[in-house]
């Protein structure tokens, strides 16, 4: 356990912050400007453009838990996480480049194209984001520096994120002919690609020890990785995690896929795009040390209720804007939007690495990257129905690209914009009624874990312990710190 003595200082949040150039920048940039290049550049129809981010998913769903299963096991000079980043990084900025050529071809060749470049994209995406989610946890134990790593890794994501909102459609806008969109990519793929050298030198793994396990065959140990991965549901507190997760990010996809199309048609104002997506950016950004000083102090639950109806009321606020709205207003509610967002994303990113510790409880084993490679997984999946269903909602209000669309397909618009994520973050609120992770009991966990890990009997525990154990995890106290993650005919066939 070497790694977790190691004292995290500023210069090695930062390091760890610079990963989430790419995870946030490119989510951000594919989120608002992809189905708008597949659909009005390269021809595609809008259900087309959102399959083929629906498509990439099958690949991602043994793709994305494979690496972290991988990452978990994995025994190298150079550590079991960090050596990823090495091989990702001449990955990441073609793969990035490869999504924004305007090629020329049949409609099938087009299609087929994208469908591949997208896959590759999700490949490289998933070589060094998964184990990138295993960081905090690996680095540290600390409830208050997990916090602030999440909140300097959210001002690289969102900033990122506000990069991606000033300067890609300038870019874009410069170059006639689609050009503007494969220089955008390549100008990009770059800026995301780089930044892994740093995180590589700047963070380190836990030195946890790595079972040594006899050959089992290929088919049972794709059974174990699925069976480890069926196993992180039964944690109580990572299915109210993801219901939260999934409430806020969803939202943010749909809103983002829908924000370009809701200005420049519904608004008929483009040329404010750039900029009314850029201030909410730097809202964000220059809100995170407040959201992170709010975690530390009064727990994520709050911090996320609070951001969530920020947010909400900042979508709504925007979906009555119209073509004669003034720019104070525009502005307005472009404040409430980044600022509310703010804490939206970041705290379901801070949770993570808890969810983790209370796995440990269960299994008794140090699992980061099962949870990284499932949230991976998830992320892009939740990402590519968003935009697959914003796709077939487009066609169903009749959406017609580059056109004066028509009254019935205004008001479908403006009603996507504001009911759908409006429902999904009050879904998220909701689901924090069962978030029972606050900074008190995460301390009384880990000591509760220590205890265990230094032959501390069952029967011993406190009744505060036990209370907390059995809150946290959903087990009774009795089936905790035990292996419930590996089958009998995979047992039988190893030795650890």
């Amino acid at each position: 356990m070497q790694g977790k003595t190691k004292q995290v200082r500023f210069r090695n949040m930062v390091a760890y912050g610079f990963g989430d150039l790419f995870g946030g920048g490119s989510f951000f940039i594919i989120g608002t400007l992809f189905m708008v290049f597949l659909t009005d550049v390269v021809g595609l129809s809008p259900v087309e453009a959102g399959t083929i981010v629906a498509l990439g998913k099958v690949w991602d769903a043994l793709l994305d838990p494979t690496i972290g299963y991988i990452s978990d096991h994995l025994q190298t000079k150079k550590g079991r996480r960090r050596v990823f980043f090495l091989f990702g990084i001449i990955p990441v900025a073609i793969t990035f480049s490869m999504l924004w050529i305007p090629i020329e071809g049949s409609h099938m060749f087009k299609y087929t194209y994208f469908i591949l470049a997208y896959l590759l994209f999700n490949t490289a995406f998933g070589m060094v984001m998964v184990p990138y989610n295993t960081l905090a946890a690996e680095m540290t134990t600390d409830y208050s520096i997990r916090s602030k790593m999440t909140g300097i890794r959210m001002v690289f994501s969102q900033g990122a994120s506000f990069l991606g909102a000033f300067f890609p459609k300038r870019i874009i806008d410069a170059f006639p002919g689609g050009q503007g969109y494969l220089i955008m990519g390549i100008i990009f793929g770059l800026l995301f690609a780089l930044p892994w050298i740093f995180v590589y030198k700047g963070t380190w793994d836990s030195g946890e020890v790595v079972e040594r396990k006899k050959k089992s065959g290929f088919w049972l140990e794709f059974k174990q990785l699925f069976i480890s991965f069926g196993s992180a549901f039964k944690n109580k507190s990572f299915n109210v995690y993801l219901a939260m997760y999934l409430a806020s990010y969803i939202a943010m996809d749909v809103f983002n896929a829908l924000f370009f199309y809701f200005i420049a048609y519904y608004m008929l104002r483009e040329a404010i795009y750039a900029d009314t997506l850029s201030f909410v950016q730097i809202t964000q950004v220059l809100f995170i040390p407040l959201v992170t000083y709010i975690a530390i102090k009064l727990g994520n639950k709050l911090t996320y209720n609070f951001s969530m109806i920020i947010w909400g009321t900042g979508i709504v606020l925007f979906s009555f804007l119209t073509t004669d709205s003034s720019l104070v207003l525009i502005y307005l509610a472009a404040f409430f939007l980044g600022s509310g967002h703010s804490g939206a994303i970041m705290i379901p990113w801070n949770v993570l690495p808890f969810v983790s510790d209370v796995d440990e409880m269960i299994t008794t084993k140090r699992r980061e990257g099962v949870y990284a490679g499932l949230m991976s997984f998830i992320r892009k999946s939740s990402q590519a129905l968003a935009i697959f269903l914003v796709g077939v909602a487009l066609k169903d209000i009749g959406y017609v690209p580059n056109a004066e669309q028509s009254a019935s397909t205004l008001a479908g618009l403006q009603k996507l914009f504001m009911i759908v994520p409006t429902i999904l973050i009050l879904a998220g609120i909701i689901a924090t009624i069962w978030f029972k992770i606050s900074p008190e009991n995460h301390k009384i966990l880990l000591t509760e874990i220590q205890r265990r890990k230094k032959g501390g009997r069952a029967k011993d525990v406190t009744p505060e312990a036990k209370a907390v154990c059995e809150s946290l995890t959903g087990y009774k106290y009795e089936q905790l710190w035990k292996d419930v993650t590996i089958s009998k005919e995979i047992r039988d066939k190893t030795v650890v």
